[in-house]
């Protein structure tokens, strides 16, 4: 654990001709030493000239006399505004940023210039030098590898023991070069690691090798083991660790517009836009009821919907039993999308969502009431949500037409939206033999808040039965109250009962659900061994989710897990490696020396700063950029 705020503030004081952070390592410290602590890092800040030089060819040029309003003027021509040049210039930005999701540092790393090494080391031993109460922890310096050795990154770990005696343990990190991956052999880095440890330390039988290995764009696998004996190969031995890491790829909400499941996507955004319409009007804003966005492009007049409504819960309905005959998640995707709806409540739903308006949505609803009352229903609803439950105590005369008001036609259409996806979620995962999504579970609140939004509670007295013990009841009641007090509130039936962050929580889980079900599209189509779906849908369901919003910010979504499964490592036996991390150390009585070979098939530094490791042809198709990390630590 690191603990070095003081050291930090010491080193900006003391060296201020250099730039600190305090901070988690980048990107090339933590492949080399698999280590997330905050660290104290050193290097010299420059500008990204790259992202610097796009941004100013494509922005606007103005003319002396101009004020920098923000009005807009469209009478100029568009092909004097944007210069061919200038044009090519963001053709060749638009190309940069393709090419920087490949690199391995991030945009951020882009700028951390490395210091020569001289003074790197000069800074580190300036620091061992001073006379002060230090933490615990290591401070890296960039290097910019010019020197004989090719040193990229010096390590200093601190370590204040309780008697004020500092030890310190020393690291660094060399460039090696550019090899074909075939030409690397284990017994050549055991040669390299004797060399630099001597005669006077002993070799450690047991090495450590991490492989990487990509089956597909966004999904690797790592494999780790242990292997013994100088005579030993790179061959992956069967009883291999598997590590899955799969980012999917977000690209902050645009994701939906090219997957199978973009349907489902689109109904949780309804539902997302419901609740937007929701708060709006108990806000008292007048975008509330505004023209209605949630139908999407199908939006109808109101005399078909009534003539639909009509039909639904006044004509006969042939039901057939329905099988679901598919062996694919993503065909299961397409029958449950194509599905006939039978459930009296989702074709309402259905057929409601068709309203272009706030005043249709409410006068489609009032038929509804009023066909329940004095027309023969023939279809009568039998799921739990409250427009429900008003439906039928209309049909059984137990109560009057209810009178809408404010937000209660959004809050009823709602809870429908959110039955009725909940349904199909529960159907594409359980017909697909994936797994049994416990929605009653999942829409527990992880954490008591007190604290409620002053627009979160609805007009009348407020139950909160429902956020008691766990009862029996169906996860799709969102705003009822427990069964045993049915017969209490038959007259009674709340037309509005709004919790924010129960839908709120709805939301966030349907997402995650949502993202879940990319993530296992994404699998079958790479990997196909659907033996681990199970586990990937147990692991990622228990971690909190992203709210719904945020979805939208995000670029990737990873999934990362730990398995037992033979048919992964089969599948890596046919894929050249991307990377390979290779542990080995030797000791003696008074020190201890570990080596890290670590290769992989792209530079892992940014290549502007070190334009002397720039690679040449190689006969090989299949080469490592390759760095060796000594870490020698007094006993």
């Amino acid at each position: 654990m690191s603990d070095l705020a003081n050291v930090y503030q010491l080193f900006r004081s003391k060296f201020e001709d250099n730039d600190f952070q305090y901070y988690y390592p980048p990107s090339y410290i933590r492949s080399l030493t698999e280590c997330d602590d905050k660290i104290i890092f050193a290097f010299r800040k420059v500008q990204n000239h790259i992202l610097s030089s796009e941004m100013d060819a494509v922005r606007p040029k103005q003319s002396p006399n101009s004020n920098g309003s923000a009005s807009l003027d469209l009478t100029g021509s568009p092909l004097r505004d944007v210069s061919f040049e200038q044009f090519e210039e963001m053709n060749l930005s638009k190309e940069y940023h393709e090419s920087s999701v490949q690199n391995l540092w991030t945009v951020d790393e882009e700028t951390y210039a490395p210091l020569s090494t001289e003074k790197a080391r000069s800074l580190l031993q300036a620091f061992i030098s001073l006379e002060c109460r230090i933490g615990r922890g290591s401070i890296w310096v960039l290097c910019c590898g010019t020197d004989s050795e090719q040193k990229v990154l010096l390590q200093l770990s601190v370590n204040a023991a309780s008697n004020n005696q500092r030890q310190f343990t020393r690291g660094v990190v060399r460039f090696s070069g550019v090899q074909p991956s075939n030409s690397i052999t284990l017994g050549q880095l055991i040669d390299i690691h004797r060399q630099r440890a001597g005669e006077g330390m002993k070799f450690s039988p047991k090495i450590q090798i991490q492989q990487w290995c990509k089956l597909h764009a966004q999904i690797t696998l790592r494999l780790s083991w242990n292997t013994m004996g100088e005579g030993s190969t790179f061959a992956i031995e069967r009883n291999a660790r598997v590590r899955l890491s799969q980012e999917f790829p977000v690209n902050n909400g645009a994701f939906s517009r090219s997957s199978p499941a973009e349907y489902f996507w689109q109904q949780l955004q309804r539902l997302a836009m419901m609740r937007e319409r929701i708060m709006d009007i108990r806000a008292n804003r007048e975008s509330g009821y505004a023209r209605n966005d949630v139908c999407g492009e199908a939006e109808m007049d109101l005399e078909y919907i009534k003539q639909k409504v009509n039909n639904i819960l006044s004509s006969f309905l042939e039901v057939e039993p329905v099988t679901y005959n598919s062996s694919t998640i993503i065909d299961m995707v397409s029958l449950v999308q194509k599905r006939k709806l039978t459930d009296v409540m989702e074709r309402l739903y259905d057929a409601l969502t068709l309203c272009s308006s706030y005043e249709d949505l409410k006068a489609a609803i009032d038929y509804i009431f009023h066909l329940s009352t004095h027309s023969n229903i023939v279809n009568v609803p039998t799921n739990g949500t409250r427009f429900a439950q008003l439906i039928l105590a209309m049909i059984q005369d137990r109560l009057a037409i209810p009178l809408l008001t404010g937000s209660e036609p959004y809050e009823l259409l709602l809870e429908c939206g959110f039955s009725k996806l909940m349904n199909d979620y529960r159907t594409i995962f359980t017909e697909a033999g994936i797994y049994e999504l416990e929605f009653e579970k999942l829409f527990q609140p992880q954490v008591t808040n007190t604290r409620k939004s002053r627009y979160a509670t609805g007009n009348g007295p407020q139950l909160d039965t429902h956020h008691g013990a766990p009862s029996k009841r169906s996860a799709t009641q969102l705003f009822q109250s427990a069964a045993g007090e049915e017969r209490v509130r038959e007259k009674s039936i709340l037309l509005s009962n709004f919790d924010e962050d129960e839908v709120k929580l709805r939301l966030n889980r349907l997402a995650q659900v949502h993202l879940l079900l990319e993530h296992l599209l994404l699998l079958e189509s790479a990997v196909n061994v659907p033996s681990i779906y199970g586990r990937v849908c147990e692991l990622y369901l228990s971690r909190a989710p992203y709210s719904y919003g945020e979805v939208y910010n995000r670029r990737t979504d990873l999934l990362e897990f730990e398995l037992d499964e033979f048919m992964l490592l089969r599948k890596a036996d046919h894929v050249l490696p991307c990377a390979r991390r290779v542990t080995m150390s030797s000791a003696n009585m008074l020190q201890k020396l570990e080596t890290v070979f670590y290769q992989n098939a792209k530079p892992i530094l940014p290549g502007r700063f070190y334009p002397q490791f720039e690679c040449k042809e190689l006969d090989s198709k299949h080469e490592f950029w390759c760095y060796e990390y000594d870490r020698i630590e007094s006993l």
